[in-house]
């Protein structure tokens, strides 16, 4: 049984009194006196460096610099503007609340009415920002502040890494924690800090609309709302019931961590109508509200249009196979960039291109998953729903649980994150043997597992069903741990063909245009026959004149054939050839790609540094140039 939360009582009270608190401290007195007045003791357009030499004492908003045309500004109420084009619009824009300081930095005077000393005289007035004398100041800092590139500089909304220290950009404010040591009675504790979004260690954090807040008390681990929130994602029926419901709340921490993290893992739910795949989605959103980008029909570039700086999470319902469709294929590409933060690039039609960086956290869910690529398969955990036993109702989200365990991922951070913290132990957990993980598995099995460590400890993966140590209470069996995980990821692995691999499968699975005994043979058939030391009927002669109708070729055995390098016969692969670019025409091996990813396989099945004589071999009576498959070493490693 899942542990329930013990933030309630006077400890719930005070976190909402400081949440009021809060709000109060956070309204501000906007004062913009007139642009007739002095402010500091200096008059209207005297201030030093008057009207371009350097920018304005407390000017209100920050330039930070240009990019080509562009130049990029942070507004007085915090907002990044992106300005190539100037008028009195933009710059009221930029400046407001403040425009009487813009006409007091820039003044344009009414002329003055009579002579100084006679009577009705009426001195001069600032009535107008000299717009000119403006732009050439906020142009002019531009320069001094150099080149400024958005994809580079800026952040939006979501969770950030500010040195060694995990920051949350709400939109409104930049929220941190100071661990405050224990001091005599008074127990370690946190104490939630915020500030205005500006620059921070070299990142300029864009206001933007608010989203959500941390929760104003620490939440301790035992107290911890993911207790509730595990055992309810227990409550759907999941393939791997002993895994699964871990892994999703794992990425619900990695989700909130976003552009903290180094690896932001993907998920992907899969199950057919009446496994509540549509219910989950509800409630993993309502644990997010505004904080989340959910949809069930978009593309990539509504996405990243969308979410900009940002690295709130992505969720994507109803993300099903269609044939030959690019939407998807597209909106995969982009959350393997977001899964390491690489930056993609999109041409315009105006033949301008643009630039775009996310580091969110996918979650989709379909029937049918798309078409996914080896790439994208490892960079994912993916979870199967079954038929709900009950249909009752989707348990219900508290709309502070959200809050609550975004403040318990900014306490524990800095233990999740350490050298020797969550994240590294469950690397080295994984990186066991027995599990046969390669580095991307590790990177997103120990991202997701770690998270979910965070949030409620092993004591918690205990609940809800791993198994215990019993020799040290709270604490999970090791053995059984890796055996666990060894069983239920044995799939996904052996869904996991290498390139070379794959080539070679598919090229022994082509059918070859032409017919023995009714029916048409495959490469690898007549590769069975060649080497069957039953048959007398089949010999290498048979063989050749086959295989050449889909262009390949092959080598007798070494005793028969000297330049062959290979134990056994040797499958000729040529570099190019036409039936070849129809076998691959629709996949990423087209144009020849075949050969590159052969030269990735073992040199025990691909010989390496071969002679001339060894890899030139004659096939429809042309010399090519190919690539040797060792079928004996190829056998030994199927059936390893």
């Amino acid at each position: 049984m899942a542990k329930k939360t013990k933030q309630v009582g006077l400890a719930h009270v005070r976190a909402v009194t400081l949440d009021g608190i809060a709000e109060v401290e956070k309204a501000r007195d906007i004062t913009d006196p007139d642009a007739n007045l002095e402010r500091n003791g200096i008059k209207a357009g005297q201030w030093p460096g008057f009207p371009h030499g350097n920018m304005p004492p407390d000017c209100p908003i920050t330039v930070l610099g240009m990019k080509g045309d562009t130049v990029y500004v942070i507004s007085a109420t915090g907002y990044l503007f992106n300005v190539a084009k100037w008028d009195h619009p933009t710059l009221v824009k930029l400046f407001t609340p403040y425009t009487n300081f813009l006409k007091w930095a820039w003044p344009a005077f009414t002329k003055a009415k009579g002579e100084p000393g006679e009577e009705g005289y009426i001195p001069p007035k600032v009535d107008r920002v000299a717009r000119d004398k403006a732009v050439e100041a906020i142009i002019t800092e531009a320069g001094r502040r150099g080149t400024f590139d958005p994809n580079e500089n800026v952040r939006g909304r979501g969770g950030w890494t500010a040195g060694e220290n995990y920051i949350w950009h709400s939109g409104k404010r930049i929220y941190f924690v100071e661990h405050v040591a224990k001091k005599g009675d008074k127990p370690a504790t946190s104490e939630l800090k915020a500030m205005q979004p500006g620059e921070l260690n070299g990142c300029f954090y864009a206001q933007d609309t608010d989203t959500m807040a941390p929760w104003r008390a620490p939440i301790a681990q035992r107290d911890s709302v993911g207790h509730d929130i595990l055992a309810h994602f227990m409550s759907w029926n999941w393939e791997r019931p002993y895994l699964d419901p871990i892994l999703m709340l794992g990425w619900v921490g990695a989700a909130f961590l976003g552009g903290a993290l180094a690896h932001r893992p993907i998920t992907f739910v899969t199950g057919g109508p009446g496994t509540g795949k549509s219910a989950l989605q509800r409630y993993v959103r309502a644990l997010f509200g505004s904080v989340m980008f959910a949809t069930s029909n978009t593309t990539a570039a509504g996405i990243y249009q969308t979410i900009g700086h940002d690295s709130r999470p992505i969720a994507v319902d109803e993300f099903e196979r269609k044939a030959q469709s690019a939407k998807e294929t597209a909106i995969i590409e982009i959350a393997r960039q977001a899964y390491s933060g690489d930056k993609g690039y999109r041409g315009g039609a105006d033949g301008s291109s643009s630039e775009f960086q996310l580091n969110s956290a996918f979650f989709f869910s379909a029937i049918l998953a798309p078409h996914l690529e080896q790439q994208d398969k490892t960079r994912m955990a993916a979870m199967q729903l079954n038929p709900l036993k009950e249909h009752g109702t989707t348990p219900v989200v508290q709309d502070y649980w959200g809050r609550m365990l975004l403040r318990q991922v900014m306490d524990g951070w800095q233990h999740f994150s350490a050298p020797d913290g969550i994240h590294e132990r469950w690397r080295k957990r994984l990186s066991d043997p027995l599990l046969k993980f390669d580095s991307r598995a590790i990177d997103t099995y120990g991202t997701l597992l770690a998270c979910a460590d965070l949030l409620v400890g092993e004591s918690g993966m205990i609940d809800a069903g791993m198994m215990a140590d019993l020799k040290t209470p709270g604490k999970l069996d090791e053995q059984h741990l890796l055996d666990t995980l060894e069983a239920a990821t044995s799939a996904e692995r052996n869904d996991q063909v290498p390139k070379w691999l794959d080539v070679i499968e598919r090229i022994l699975g082509a059918k070859i245009e032409a017919f023995k005994a009714g029916e048409r043979q495959t490469v690898g058939g007549v590769l069975e026959a060649l080497e069957d030391t039953q048959r007398t009927d089949f010999k290498i002669e048979e063989a050749r004149p086959r295989l050449a109708l889909l262009g390949l070729g092959v080598r007798d055995m070494p005793a028969n054939d000297p330049t062959n390098p290979c134990k056994g016969y040797a499958l000729c692969i040529p570099h190019s050839d036409d039936g070849l670019n129809k076998l691959f025409a629709d996949s990423e091996f087209s144009r020849g790609g075949w050969t590159q990813a052969l030269r990735l396989g073992p040199s025990h099945i691909i010989p390496r540094d071969l002679s001339k004589t060894a890899k030139t071999v004659k096939i429809n009576r042309a010399a090519k140039t190919c690539t040797l498959v060792d079928l004996a070493g190829y056998d030994a490693w199927v059936g390893r």
